[in-house]
């Protein structure tokens, strides 16, 4: 056992010397204008991709416990590199008339190898004379001369790779907001690869940037490496002309919401349901609103719309039983864009009359004490109370009122009365009902004087 864990700890100071062996390696790139960048670090394969802006005076020195230092370096990969010279002073040895295009590295026993790439870039620096700006419904892209050319460099595996640039391209959009307006917004974009090569997207991510929706300048800036060494380049194009169109609606619904008016299951509207329509797009680029009013519950309906209105907003009162859609289509100025709203589904429930047999005015305030039928979806609503000799005591053309069972201001007296109430429904159907109403109450309450028949 203790042989055992005498063992395991060997092996584990080993380990830890190894690393520090490891860390104790270092390069150090010198020489063109300016500091030389560390672009990229492929840490699987242990390689270090260097830019620098010119080669004069270009050197590489290494650094470890060793002091007899063997370098190479490879053009494709490094199993066929060749030796190259160094100088050697104590544990640092240094190379120089470094060439482009080339990976170079230490072997020392036991240690494991890094490798430097060497990339100049004032032979790739970006270079821009012009760029335009193509938009369509969904994306937008740039056009620009002269391509910028593509930084390669191999692995040590030989497996060539590409260099990534990284540009900012800017404009500004419109932004929706929950106060139902579009505000003016700038935007920045960091994108990677050839700005040139196809629909504009954030670095990362594989959809396409959204194009402006409103008429911008956009401006392209980089690349990241021209940032390092002081000479990055920047462009504006001429004013884009905006053509996608963003669209947004909401409604306001008009309608009895009676204490006595009895709502169907679910998302059933009572008629008469007034109801506001409105849409909102990224003006003056979306021009052209169309709304579309149907019936989805009968055969071709949407063929034979009730209404086509063209304008942000439309009014329209439902009346009769049924499933309606509302839906908007707004386009662009120039006709090539367009956006659909997600529909409207308006329902409109069966139409219902229930009328009481008995209440009770004055006694028990909120409770039973008023006539009032029961209803939903009702049209052309009339209604008269008679005593027995025929005296109207109330009349109503809306049945979302109710009877307070006074008359001139008092009380009419408790007993037997008669009501007659015509309707219309929202299928056509005809509600004619006639019948008695009892009122429930003493004669006299707090001493009020109660109208005698």
């Amino acid at each position: 056992m203790l042989r055992t864990k005498i063992r395991k700890l060997g092996g584990l100071i080993c380990f830890l010397f190894a690393v520090l062996a490891v860390q104790a390696q270092q390069y150090m790139v010198t020489g063109g204008q300016g500091t030389p960048l560390m672009a990229k670090d492929e840490t699987g394969e242990k390689l270090e991709v260097y830019l620098l802006y010119g080669m004069g005076n270009a050197a590489i020195s290494y650094t470890s416990s060793s002091t007899n230092h063997k370098w190479y370096r490879y053009k494709s990969r490094a199993l066929e590199a060749e030796s190259v010279p160094c100088e050697q002073n104590g544990n640092t040895s240094t190379i120089r008339n470094v060439e482009e295009g080339y990976g170079y590295f230490v072997q020392e026993s036991d240690i494991l190898s890094r490798y430097v790439w060497i990339i100049d870039y004032s032979k790739y620096a970006f270079e821009v004379q012009n760029i335009t700006v193509e938009g369509t419904c969904d994306n937008f892209l740039l056009k620009g001369s002269p391509e910028p050319a593509r930084m390669q460099y191999n692995l040590p595996s030989g497996r060539t790779v590409e260099l990534k640039r990284e540009f900012e391209v800017s404009f500004q959009t419109l932004s929706w907001s929950d106060d139902n307006r579009f505000s003016l917004t700038p935007v920045t974009v960091t994108m990677e690869g050839n700005p040139y090569s196809g629909s504009i997207k954030k670095k990362g991510e594989n959809k396409n940037v959204m194009p402006p929706l409103c008429d911008t300048e956009v401006t392209l800036k980089g690349d990241q490496f021209a940032r390092h060494f002081g000479i990055e380049k920047s462009i504006t194009s001429d004013t884009y002309q905006a053509v996608a169109v963003e669209l947004h609606t909401d409604t306001t619904l008009i309608m009895d919401n009676a204490p006595n008016m009895t709502l169907g299951e679910g998302d059933l509207l009572c008629a008469p349901a007034e109801v506001t329509f409105r849409a909102y797009a990224n003006e003056p680029v979306a021009s052209l609103y169309t709304w579309r009013i149907y019936r989805s519950d009968v055969e071709n309906g949407a063929e034979n719309p009730l209404i086509l209105y063209r304008g942000e907003e439309v009014d329209y009162t439902f009346a009769e039983r049924g499933e309606y859609i509302a839906e908007v289509t707004v386009s662009d100025r120039t006709g090539e864009c367009e956006a659909v709203s997600d529909p409207f589904v308006i329902k409109i429930t069966e139409s219902r009359l229930e009328i009481p047999n008995a209440f009770s005015p004055g006694t028990t305030p909120g409770i039973n004490d008023e006539f009032r039928v029961a209803y939903q979806s009702l049209l052309n609503y009339k209604c008269w109370i008679f005593n027995r000799w025929g005296v109207e005591m109330y009349h109503s053309t809306n049945p979302a009122e109710g009877w307070d069972g006074k008359k001139g201001g008092k009380y009419v007296a408790p007993g037997v009365y008669f009501y007659v109430i015509e309707a219309t429904g929202t299928a056509g159907e005809k509600f004619s009902r006639k019948g008695s109403i009892n009122i429930l109450r003493p004669k006299k309450i707090n001493d009020e004087i109660i109208e005698q028949q």
